[in-house]
């Protein structure tokens, strides 16, 4: 029997209705017809609310959530025909999270008014969107810059056409939030514009927040692909991996306004600045224990890695490999706070072998296999952009150990 259903029974002869309600950890799916935003916050529902495919009226400000372990789960029936959650209007977002525990899945948000995001989150740890499509957005894809957050995970979501920053985690100044136990992994993100002077990111992790970006596809960003702003404090760090940024217009692949980050088994290709930029964002003299690890950058018009002209220290660049077109800097000049070892001049001679073809692994003969330094240190890659181990002995230089293949440019590199 469908338990979302009025039953019937008897009682001493007359005619009783039972109202019949999910238990606690059961599903109920529901069809377009329905007030969505009341069957998401009804008690009612259930732990899983699955929608059939359509299209559902928005906004909803989702103020019920489920347990630890337990999440409320608001999710497609069927992955391949998202149900698409509608809404024209601008004086709220489509989606607004105000509790924790909940897991948005399989869902299709798009297109939206200017400025009008599609999940902003309020308030609520232990929140997850996987498997999204975000198109054509008039604001942010998933947003959390109000209150602090912890356990955050935003991964294999679709953002296409984006009018805004993909992604924005955090709080500007990172005092008045802070986003904490981040993960960001295996989203592709296909171009995003944005009315200056706004920047237009891919992911932006701001001061003070911190997580993990790793296996994400950004292409055709009007900003940086990847920025992660640092801390105050030297506890933990951004971990930002196996990630592929590529043609930022006006900006470089990825940029580091401040650590403690690993930046490693990245590839920057095509971008208007630098292929990875160590920046001393607004002077805040926060680019201190950074290390860049068997990155790939190629044709950054900007140059190949980066670092900023003020004062810095505990920066590590090692077993890199990089070209830059001529009269740029490949890799910075030896000076006091950085060591560099292992890194590879592409610009001298070929390296990879169809970098036209996004094919950026060594060929018998490269410059690059051996040429790597080993370090026994915790923050250096033991496996490769492709999760091949590494020689432990003379490790290749670069993202790619050994012959792969070109890059496929979806949700898994």
């Amino acid at each position: 029997m469908n338990r979302s259903m009025t039953g019937l029974s008897l009682a001493a002869g007359a005619l009783v209705v039972v109202a019949v309600l999910p238990a606690v950890g059961e599903a109920r799916q529901i069809g377009p017809t329905v007030d969505l935003c009341a069957e998401i916050n009804s008690p009612q529902s259930g732990d899983e609310l699955i929608l059939a495919p359509g299209e559902y009226q928005g906004p909803c400000a989702i103020r019920r959530g489920g347990a630890l372990g337990a999440p409320l789960v608001i999710r497609a029936a069927d992955p391949a025909q998202r149900p698409r959650i509608v809404y024209g209007g601008s004086s709220s977002n489509v989606f607004e999270v105000r509790a924790s525990h909940v897991t948005i899945r399989g869902l299709e948000f798009g297109p939206s008014q200017r400025e009008v995001d599609a999940v902003r989150i309020f308030g609520g740890n232990d929140v997850t969107i996987e498997d999204c499509l975000f198109s054509r957005l008039g604001g942010i894809a998933v947003v959390a810059n109000h209150f602090s957050v912890v356990g955050l995970v935003v991964r294999r979501n679709v953002i296409r056409d984006s009018q805004a920053t993909a992604m924005y985690f955090g709080c500007h100044d990172g005092v008045g939030c802070t986003v904490t136990g981040l993960l960001v992994e295996r989203n592709l993100i296909q171009g995003v514009t944005a009315p200056d002077p706004e920047i237009g990111y891919g992911v932006q992790v701001k001061l003070n927040s911190v997580g993990i970006v790793r296996n994400n596809v950004i292409v055709n960003t009007k900003g940086p692909g990847i920025m992660v702003y640092g801390s105050r404090t030297t506890s933990g760090g951004s971990v930002i991996e196996r990630n592929v940024t590529i043609g930022s217009r006006t900006a470089s692949g990825i940029v580091i306004g401040g650590g403690p980050a690993i930046v490693r088994n990245n590839i920057a290709t095509s971008n208007e600045q630098a292929g990875v930029d160590l920046e001393d964002y607004k002077r805040r003299g926060l680019v201190r224990d950074v290390v860049v690890a068997n990155n790939t950058v190629y044709r950054n018009r900007g140059g190949g890695i980066g670092v900023p002209d003020s004062e810095f220290s505990g920066v590590m660049i090692v077993n890199n490999a990089a070209e830059a077109p001529a009269g740029t800097q490949v890799y910075p000049a030896a000076q006091a706070g950085l060591r560099m070892a292992g890194n590879v001049d592409c610009t001298a001679g070929p390296c990879f072998t169809n970098p036209e073809q996004q094919d950026f692994s060594p060929f018998a003969g490269s410059r690059l296999n051996g040429a790597g330094v080993f370090l026994d240190d915790a923050s250096m890659p033991r496996e490769d952009f492709f999760r091949v181990r590494r020689s432990t002995s003379s490790p290749t230089a670069g993202a790619i150990e050994r012959p792969a293949g070109p890059l496929s440019l979806t949700l898994e590199p």
